[in-house]
């Protein structure tokens, strides 16, 4: 006896497979952070002064001090750069790059070159290059050698009192009137002079004579910054625990997310910036292939198809492979990369852009942001695809200004991937706060009243793993529970607080100083620069005034005034 179906059966079975296949398709993924950690995003101290609130730093250590390096064996920079192996991919760059270099064969290259030329003339260095990857080649080259440099961030002012005995320079990059008594010169029009530097380097690293300095260390100079016109005299220890501060933006759950040699990363900063120079060196140190980018200059009423295209073309470098990892300014990249995604939409059914972003919308309020979802099969894989961005694992966009919420949550319905705000400052070499990478929660703003509208600013994370804060306000305010205020702050990122200008500081006598680390003196402990590495007596009450007004909300985030 055979058994039979009908066709009624048939069509039912598969209407119910239909449903099941739909049904798993659309299912959310899972949150990927706990809502637990969320909530308390800072740890603050039990105390405070009048006028200020308590001390807050980040709880992803469980609040306690974070070390001042991320490898016991790595204690300065030429450990970081010696250990690299970092490459430049993308083509032909600045003077001495042509595609797929090592880093540190050209560094070290490069620093028995400049040694070798800038040996009559002993001293420190002057660095203003305008060229991003050349400028961080030069930093590194005479930081690791005897020549320390002083690196001038693009625009900034050059202090009068400057003690240097040599210059390597762009045209443009220093004002006309500029003198030196030797000066090397990095300009298109100087590229056989440069490459000649580079070969000269190379035949005397053949010969055993690398120029490089003798093992220094944590509390030695490594380099100085020039900033905003304010000098930074920045230790190996400083630059150490910058990396710790960097790392702690990649957490380790639901799965490793820190920059690995499989990595190309796109950097909008200019490595002669504070903030630049730390990021270069979190690169470096992780060995994540690394391209320096620049937004075109075009006219402002260029066609939308042109400016689309030359953005897209700056993301994806001509002979790269796809970016991973992309660090810009939020007011650099977010309006334009913003603009790109919606004009890659348009040329789709307006039906399908409304259902694919309140799909992926949705996800966002249960704390989900994937790739691999069936809103992303409709509409955002192909538009990724379009902007070359399939591979795209995080993009970090460094406030101020702070961001709308609305504008966070369509780039990371469409990139599929975490859009993570951070908070520069231009005398750190490390963002001052940071988000959690997977927190993709809409909150209202301190003090807000009424229902959210999407264009409220986003908050910019909680302060950073090696970064305290405290607010100064009003106390009325304080006391009420609206911590706002000037955010004043003491990290090992800092110089020594005497090499700064005492207008910067604020002294809290009211705080003991830091306890020592195992092998220190209770005088040299502290987290800055003195000559064994630590900050010197009373550095640890002694806070900077970073002249940025912000407001910690209950869930321990900043959102900026």
């Amino acid at each position: 006896m055979s058994a039979h179906v009908d066709t009624p059966t048939l069509v039912l079975g598969g209407a119910v497979l239909a449903v099941l296949a739909l049904t798993y398709k659309l299912r959310p993924p899972p949150s990927q952070i706990h809502p637990f950690l969320l909530g308390r995003q800072a740890a603050s101290a039990p105390t405070r002064n009048e006028h200020e609130s308590p001390v807050y730093r980040s709880s992803a250590n469980g609040g306690v001090r974070a070390p001042y390096r991320p490898d016991r064996a790595l204690r300065t920079l030429a450990d970081v750069v010696a250990r690299t192996q970092t490459c430049f991919e993308g083509g032909g760059r600045g003077l001495w790059l042509k595609g797929g270099d090592k880093l540190l064969d050209v560094v070290t290259a490069l620093r028995a070159g400049l040694v070798n030329a800038l040996a009559s003339t002993p001293g420190r260095v002057l660095v203003a290059v305008e060229d991003p990857t050349d400028a961080l080649l030069v930093t590194l080259a005479l930081a690791t050698s005897e020549h320390k440099p002083i690196v001038i961030a693009p625009g900034s002012a050059v202090p009068a009192d400057l003690d240097f005995a040599a210059a390597v320079r762009s045209k443009d990059a220093l004002p006309a009137d500029f003198a030196a008594a030797k000066v090397i010169n990095l300009d298109e029009a100087d590229r056989e002079d440069a490459q000649e530097l580079l070969a000269t380097g190379k035949q005397l690293v053949a010969d055993g004579k690398d120029g490089a300095a003798s093992a220094g260390d944590a509390g030695d100079l490594a380099l100085s910054l020039v900033s905003e016109g304010i000098r930074l005299d920045l230790t190996n220890q400083n630059l150490t625990a910058s990396l710790v501060s960097w790392t702690s933006l990649f957490p380790p759950s639901p799965k490793p997310t820190k920059p690995t040699i499989k990595d190309f990363v796109l950097s909008f900063h200019h490595p002669s910036t504070p903030y630049g120079l730390g990021l270069a060196l979190m690169l470096i140190y992780h060995s994540a292939s690394l391209s320096f980018a620049a937004l075109p200059d075009l006219d402002e009423d260029a066609d939308n198809d042109v400016a689309a295209e030359a953005l897209v073309s700056v993301l994806s470098p001509k002979d790269a492979p796809p970016a991973t990892l992309i660090f810009a300014p939020a007011a650099t990249l977010a309006e334009p990369l913003y603009k790109l995604l919606l004009l890659k939409m348009l040329g789709d059914s307006s039906f399908i852009v409304r259902q694919a972003r309140d799909g992926k919308l949705r996800l966002l309020r249960e704390g989900s942001v994937s790739k691999q979802t069936f809103w992303d099969s409709l509409l955002f894989k192909g538009l990724r695809k379009d902007v070359r961005l399939s591979h795209l694992r995080a993009l970090f966009l460094a406030s101020p200004p702070a961001l709308a919420q609305s504008r966070l949550e369509t780039l990371r319905s469409a990139l599929g991937c975490p859009v993570v705000p951070t908070l520069e400052h231009a005398l750190l070499v490390a963002p001052l706060a940071s988000a959690h990478m997977w927190d993709v929660q809409r909150l209202p703003p301190p003090g807000l009243r009424g229902p959210l509208t999407g264009t409220e600013k986003n908050h910019v994370g909680a302060p950073t793993l090696g970064v305290e804060i405290k607010l100064r306000g009003e106390e009325d305010e304080i006391a009420a529970g609206r911590i706002k205020g000037e955010i004043l702050l003491r990290s090992p990122l800092l110089p020594h607080p005497s090499t700064l200008p005492s207008s910067l500081l604020s002294t809290d006598s009211s705080l003991p100083q830091l306890p020592p680390y195992p092998g220190q003196s209770a005088s040299s402990s502290g987290g800055g620069s003195g000559a064994d590495g630590g900050a010197g007596e009373g550095a640890s009450s002694r806070w900077l005034r970073t002249g940025v007004n912000a407001e910690m909300s209950t869930e321990g985030t900043l959102w900026l005034q």
